[in-house]
């Protein structure tokens, strides 16, 4: 088993190891033709791309099947413009109000009760005390039931 793993290794390595790039100095390289040149450059234009909505067929399918999908909200905004009837142009909708994040307040929250000031002494290694009003009440041994 051990020389057919070794065997198999030496021939498929051989193969690659005499791969070089073309020896352009003494024989002449010549560039591959293309002979079937990229199929999408002669295709029309997609309806999404061309009318910026989905087709009203398909959008209608996606809004039954999924309404919450992109296309179906597409559709849904587009059909509430009549964007479908009289063959109407490509629609751009401009919005022109501020950006969430420029029309909220954006902050620290403001605090209804002033933080608690804690004591952490003068000496390391002595552990920081609450204020008085603070601490835990005093345990009396007895369960509340």
């Amino acid at each position: 088993m051990r020389w057919f793993v070794v065997c198999t290794l030496a021939v498929c390595f051989t193969a690659t190891l005499q791969a070089h790039h073309p020896d352009r100095e003494s024989k002449p390289v010549h560039q591959r033709i293309d002979l079937i040149g990229p199929i999408g450059t002669g295709m029309k234009m997609s309806h999404r791309r061309k009318y910026n909505r989905p087709s009203n067929i398909g959008g209608k399918i996606a809004y039954y099947i999924a309404p919450s999908s992109q296309e179906a909200m597409a559709w849904h905004d587009a059909a509430h413009r009549n964007a479908y009837k009289n063959d109407r142009p490509r629609i751009e909708m401009h919005y022109f109000y501020p950006k969430p994040w420029e029309a909220l307040r954006i902050g620290p929250r403001l605090s209804e009760s002033p933080a608690p000031q804690y004591d952490y002494g003068q000496v390391l290694g002595e552990a920081p005390t609450l204020p008085a009003e603070s601490q835990p009440a005093a345990f009396d041994g007895q369960l509340i039931q």
